[in-house]
């Protein structure tokens, strides 16, 4: 490994252990900038956006797990559209090209998440104007394979405006992969959103980004024309509970309202994301996800239905590959997103699904 790929992938090794106290960040609505979690493109929209074992062509996985960059990905460039809550858009542009010279895998990519234009008015609602919001992120990431194993690291410039309220700041995730040299067999860990923010107002509190620490496996069975994948998140908050007591209680003796209480196999549940892909042929794939957290924090009181699962598809055709993701909210409300990836060169390499590995 060259000394700038080096110095590159063991930075954020050592943020990490210099804000060791200051890594508790919340999560689950408490934190800035969380278009930093969305999926990178439609194949985490359908397996689940946690997931960063799954290998592929598209440079923007690296915006998912920086040590998925290696040669599979160079001279690859793809974009990612996903209309999102509302009327909004979020969109995503990314790059790769393995060099020569450092012995690994670069890659450049943008996120921008579109907010639309909104109306501005005074005190008394009359309106005087408008205004725009947006968050947006600009990434470089770098990865390097050794053997069986990969490093990675993404520095991230990140920022989000609104009229003329701004929060910026630097983010890096860095992240370690484990490929199997003979079975189909993936094993990474992963610590995300490592960084500040800071802004050109006061507020409550400060700002904080929304840190995650994940660890994930994908693995296809012997025989078995499926891959399944599992990606336990949040490790660096245990209790990802939020217990509304308005909406979740119980009664004491005296019938006084008291907060239910949540078992320990409930809090561990909501750290785990599943995901499948059926391997129908070497140009096509189904995709199926579920994510825990997801179906917890967004079904209704009443019913659950799909919320939480997510499905798609992927198709390869020649030089493109386009996949299709649709991840489920609440019921009967979900985002689609809508992936194209384009090999500059010669095409993809024809994959062989060798149903004896």
């Amino acid at each position: 490994m060259s000394r700038a790929g080096l110095r590159f992938s063991i930075l954020p090794i050592l943020l990490l252990l210099m804000k060791v106290p200051a890594i508790a960040q919340p999560t689950g609505g408490r934190s800035k900038l969380d278009f930093l979690q969305l999926p990178s493109q439609a194949k985490s929209n359908a397996l689940g956006s946690s997931h960063f074992t799954i290998l592929g062509h598209d440079p923007a996985l690296f915006l998912q797990n920086p040590a998925l960059l290696d040669s599979s990905v160079s001279d690859n460039v793809s974009l990612n559209l996903m209309p999102y809550l509302a009327d909004t858009r979020f969109v995503n542009v990314a790059y790769a090209k393995t060099l020569k010279r450092t012995g690994g895998t670069w890659a450049t990519g943008i996120q921008y998440l579109n907010y639309g234009t909104m109306q501005e008015t005074d005190d008394i609602g009359n309106v005087v104007g408008e205004f725009r919001a947006a968050d947006y992120g600009i990434s470089a990431g770098y990865g390097h394979t050794i053997g069986a194993f990969t490093l990675g690291a993404t520095a991230k410039l990140v920022a989000s405006s609104i009229e003329s309220y701004t929060t910026w700041g630097m983010a890096m995730d860095w992240g370690g992969l484990f490929k199997h040299p003979r079975q189909d067999l993936t094993v990474g860990f992963l610590v995300k959103n490592l960084g500040f923010l800071k802004q050109n107002y006061n507020s409550a509190s400060d700002p904080i980004l929304p840190l995650d620490v994940r660890v994930g496996i994908s693995l296809k069975p012997q025989y078995m024309p499926i891959r399944f994948t599992a990606t336990i998140h949040h490790l660096n908050k245990f209790d990802m509970v939020y217990n509304d007591p308005n909406l979740f209680f119980t009664y004491d003796n005296n019938g006084g309202r008291i907060p239910r209480k949540v078992g320990v196999a409930e809090k561990l549940g909501r750290h785990l994301a599943l995901g499948a892909e059926a391997l129908l042929h070497p140009n096509f794939r189904i995709l199926l996800g579920y994510d825990h957290l997801r179906r917890q924090e967004l079904r209704l009181v009443d019913r659950g239905a799909l919320a939480g699962f997510s499905f798609g598809a992927w198709l390869r055709v020649r030089k493109f590959e386009i996949g299709y993701g649709r991840a489920q909210y609440t019921p009967g409300f979900g985002s689609s997103s809508l992936s194209i990836v384009m090999n500059l060169k010669k095409g993809f390499a024809r994959e062989r699904v060798n149903f004896q590995e």
